[in-house]
């Protein structure tokens, strides 16, 4: 079973929460009946921010958690305990309002959930990686960089694309520069032609 869940962000603040909660690697609840192993989009209004796995589902007042913006009451209901699979706040997903896609909230059909998984999948696709070792690393760095807070500049600084709606962020050492689609996945292929000289020189 697959489900959307839609979470109200004047209620809780999910793109901070799943943000926090993926760097710690702990689970939190939100208010839903949802069976163990099923696997969750969250989402907000604006579209898709995370892909979770349902590890149990309890009765009981709301669990304590920061990122709540409207005080608890005591009234139980269920809650669904989420273990974060992956974030990302600039994936394309975020981009598509609902009813465009024609996708509802709550349980997912088979072939919707199958569409949801290859969109899901293809927005963290990378050719630039040969090893396992290389793809973890990949995968902190795009981590970072798709969630990157800080406002992108107008323009491309490698090429001077003013496309903004596709401009993101690139980590190198430490330091974020704003580049588009191209110039980002060259900046990585010329650091990993850099890294496999480096390994096969004599000096």
């Amino acid at each position: 079973m697959c489900h959307l869940l839609i979470v109200e962000e004047s209620e809780f603040a999910l793109r901070q929460a799943v943000v926090a909660y993926y760097e710690t690697k702990e689970p939190f609840y939100l208010p839903a009946e949802l069976a163990e192993g099923e696997d969750v989009f969250l989402a907000t209004a604006d579209g898709i921010v995370a892909y979770a796995e349902v590890l149990f589902s309890e009765y009981t007042t709301r669990p304590a958690d920061p990122h709540w913006l409207v005080e608890a009451d005591e009234q139980e209901r269920t809650y669904a305990c989420l273990d974060l699979i992956s974030v990302d706040l600039r994936h394309p997903l975020l981009g598509s309002g609902f009813p465009a896609l024609n996708i509802k909230p709550g349980q997912t059909d088979p072939k919707t959930r199958q569409w949801l998984l290859e969109a899901w999948q293809a927005g963290h696709f990378e050719t630039d990686v040969s090893t396992v070792e290389e793809a973890k690393k990949r995968r902190i760095e795009r981590f970072r960089e798709r969630n990157h807070s800080a406002p992108l500049m107008a323009s491309c600084e490698a090429c001077g694309s003013t496309q903004r709606s596709v401009l993101e962020w690139h980590e190198d050492n430490g330091h974020f520069k704003t580049l588009c689609p191209t110039c980002h996945r060259l900046a990585h292929q010329a650091y990993q032609e850099i890294q496999d000289i480096a390994a096969a020189s004599d000096d």
